[in-house]
């Protein structure tokens, strides 16, 4: 007999692994199964691979920014519109023919925007806060724990941006923060410029550092402890850490002058104590801003249009005259103009910042259109050419079998003889 079995079989086996991949391809839509079928499409495959999950990957981050963008624009919106309400009612109130009941209603309604612009610079979303800075865990608004007698809300984060990646190894700033919504600046300064501000009001430098003034003992001043004399401002960064005055000598400032601290009386509102600093002319480029909470002054308002002066601890203080209340309402009315202005320059500001991501968005998508096209063109299998790859291996199928058929015959009929 002829010995065919092993040459058949080798021969099978290579159809089988033909059909193997022609099958394979035709069913995942892919050109080649493993690297080893083709080392350098295969290295090429990766890349793309790599760049389009990157890409994908993105994409989710900047589908989550938009969503943060767009609340956060929503909130500054609407607070645009309760600081427009709070102005057209303190007009209202200077208007003569407004008496105490009337006033009292004003300041009932006030509460009630105050508590709205509370709750909208407050809007977070998957526990991230869009207004508080560099750390989004960090509560935006933070309420004294005595905010029923003392109305005071205070900012709890911090003037430096998040980072979003816009494509890979690339950043931009998000979004604002709360002292772009709610604080305005009282004054401000450049080097070699005297700089004044007030107790209560945040110093921040043009790098979104703040600075605090610092006693002669080395603390944080407190203006109602008179045994202890306001210094210095020193600089801390982002995580409330002082600087080393050695490494940073320009961080230090010297108070040149300070005005003490005067208690409301049924005749005049409080003063708040005052700092003078010369700023050095080193460094260049330096800017100090006095940010203005508008929360202090919206307290000071509810409380002269209820005929109440407002205490330097923010409490209530002495019944006052109807010449106050008016003249408290004016200043309030400056201090809303002067807010409105500020916040409206943040939303400009945000809505900048916003076309940023929109477009950064867009781009990825087009990216991974394109990757996902390339990935086809080189890595997509050629339906037709398969088809026909296929047809052909069924003939080869065929045409072994038959003369593994006629072999065998032939075997047969030289065993007879």
């Amino acid at each position: 007999m002829i010995n065919m079995s092993q040459n058949m079989l080798y021969h099978i086996d290579n159809l089988n692994m033909e059909n193997k991949r022609i099958s394979y391809s035709m069913a995942s839509g892919k050109a080649i199964d493993k690297g080893s079928d083709d080392s350098m499409l295969h290295s090429r495959l990766i890349n793309l691979d790599d760049k389009l999950r990157v890409s994908e990957s993105l994409q989710l981050q900047l589908t989550k920014t938009k969503a943060i963008n767009d609340t956060a624009d929503d909130s500054l919106a609407e607070t645009k519109v309760a600081m427009e309400s709070i102005k057209i009612d303190l007009l209202k109130a200077l208007n003569d023919g407004m008496d105490r009941s009337d006033k009292l209603a004003v300041a009932t309604n006030f509460e009630g925007i105050l508590g709205n612009i509370y709750d909208m610079i407050n809007t977070h979303i998957d526990g991230e806060y869009i207004f508080s800075g560099s750390v989004s865990t960090n509560e935006t608004l933070v309420k004294d724990p005595n905010f029923d007698l003392n109305g005071r809300i205070d900012f709890g984060g911090d003037g430096f941006l998040r980072e979003v990646a816009v494509q890979p190894g690339s950043y931009r700033d998000r979004g604002i923060t709360a002292y772009d919504a709610v604080f305005y600046n009282a004054s401000s300064a450049a080097s070699g410029e005297s700089f004044t501000f007030s107790d209560r009001e945040r110093i921040i430098d043009e790098n979104g550092h703040e600075w605090k003034v610092l006693d002669d003992l080395g603390g944080i001043y407190d203006p109602s402890d008179l045994t202890r004399t306001p210094t210095t401002l020193q600089q801390y960064d982002h995580n409330g850490v002082m600087y080393n005055p050695t490494a940073y000598p320009a961080s230090q400032i010297a108070i040149a002058a300070s005005t003490a601290e005067v208690e409301a009386t049924s005749t005049a509102q409080a003063q708040r104590a005052t700092y003078t600093v010369n700023l050095p002319a080193t460094p260049e480029g330096r800017v100090m801003e006095a940010k203005h909470n508008y929360f202090d002054d919206l307290n000071e308002m509810i409380n002269a249009l209820k005929g109440h002066a407002t205490q330097l601890d923010g409490t209530k203080g002495s019944v006052i005259l109807d010449d106050l209340v008016d003249d408290t309402v004016r200043n309030g009315l400056n201090n809303s103009s002067l807010q409105y202005d500020a916040t409206n320059i943040g939303h400009g500001e945000l809505g900048g910042r916003n076309h940023t991501f929109n477009n950064a968005q867009d781009r990825i998508a087009a990216q991974i259109t394109n990757y996902n096209i390339l990935l086809q063109e080189y890595g997509g299998a050629d339906i037709a050419k398969l088809a026909m790859e296929s047809k052909s291996l069924e003939m080869t199928y065929q045409s072994l079998y038959s003369t593994i058929a006629k072999m065998g015959e032939l075997s047969i009929m030289n065993y007879l003889k």
